[in-house]
């Protein structure tokens, strides 16, 4: 049914998008869109006051949507979003294909499109689509399952056990990423086998129940690491291990995310190694689009870097701890 009303959509908003966009304020004003896919988490929430302080800097009107996790009503709010012919749309889609079609809308408007975080399938650079801004979730990917062989050859003097995969949402581009680049390490080692993967919408609460699903199915001596996606599962997931007492699951969890209650955990042993995924886009995304709209090149593609936080370093984890903490930040 969500299929269907995508396609309805689609073929609504690009039959009705027959005008050229592009236009500053009366006052010369740079005005961006906004199209946030949601704000159910704390990394979310960052992701979007980062935005609206960039756009306070640099003097820009940011006009923004929050689709609630739905590409439905993301391409609806891109809809509305173009229709207030703003300069430029920034936009990290909810899914990777189901977002596709909002190129078509932005070369459709003439507005140039930045997507951040996440991907679309689609060529950046290419029309109205000028670039795309993304860190890796490959290589994190990577790190976590390069962790997970480390743990089971420690643990079993060769690589091999059960690991559980509490997921953020199958479709997202992060996720895909993130676990193409542990099926390429784990492609080696046939011995780890992930024996169960459930989405958990990226939250405290998903991780929680996902978690307490899995510990249910599977008794002590069946799981062996805990993958997760995202540090609010996380911590979610370590809530639930440690309500059922499954304490021989504390030191063997992995996942990104770098949120500071996911790096006191890393501190205190509990997760064995915590990729950071920074939400603080808005400078690069805003400052590409001044760039932009002055005519200059920008990049297809760009890069935001990460930190990486392992137990066996909690030096490390506790400096950047007390970084963040002293700017009041979150990740």
């Amino acid at each position: 049914m969500k299929r269907f009303i995508v396609v309805l959509l689609v073929v609504a908003v690009l039959g009705g998008l027959v005008w050229a966009g592009g236009a500053k304020e009366d006052d010369g004003q740079v005005v961006v869109a906004f199209a946030q896919n949601e704000l159910v988490n704390a990394w979310r929430v960052t992701n979007q006051k980062d935005m609206e302080f960039w756009a306070k800097e640099l003097g820009i009107k940011l006009i923004s949507t929050n689709a609630d996790q739905d590409p439905a009503k993301q391409l609806s709010d891109v809809q509305n979003l173009l229709a207030q012919r703003p300069d430029a749309l920034v936009m990290p889609p909810t899914e990777s294909k189901a977002l596709v079609p909002v190129v078509k809308m932005c070369n459709d408007a003439g507005v140039p499109l930045i997507v951040i975080d996440r991907t679309i399938d689609a060529e950046p650079g290419v029309g109205m689509y000028k670039t795309e801004i993304s860190q890796s979730h490959y290589y994190p990917g990577q790190l976590l399952a390069k962790k997970t062989v480390e743990l089971l050859t420690q643990k079993y003097g060769e690589p091999r056990g059960n690991v559980v995969h509490v997921q953020g949402m199958a479709g997202a581009s992060p996720v895909i990423d993130a676990n193409n680049g542990w099926a390429n390490i784990m492609k080696d080692y046939p011995n780890i086998v992930e024996i169960a993967v459930a989405d958990a919408g990226f939250t405290t609460e998903g991780g929680m129940k996902v978690m307490e699903d899995f510990l249910q199915r599977f008794p002590a001596g069946k799981i062996d690491v805990v993958r997760t996606d995202y540090s609010a599962m996380t911590i979610g997931a370590l809530q639930a291990i440690k309500s059922a007492g499954r304490n021989e699951l504390l030191g063997y969890v992995v996942g990104e995310g770098g949120h500071y209650l996911a790096i006191e955990e890393v501190i205190a042993g509990n997760i064995a190694l915590e990729t950071q995924t920074p939400p603080y886009f808005g400078e690069l995304a805003l400052k590409s689009v001044l760039a932009i709209l002055e005519g200059k090149e920008v990049p297809a593609r760009q890069e935001v870097p990460i930190k990486v936080f392992d137990s066996s370093d909690p030096e490390f984890a506790k400096q950047y701890l007390a970084e963040i903490r002293a700017k009041g930040l979150e990740f």
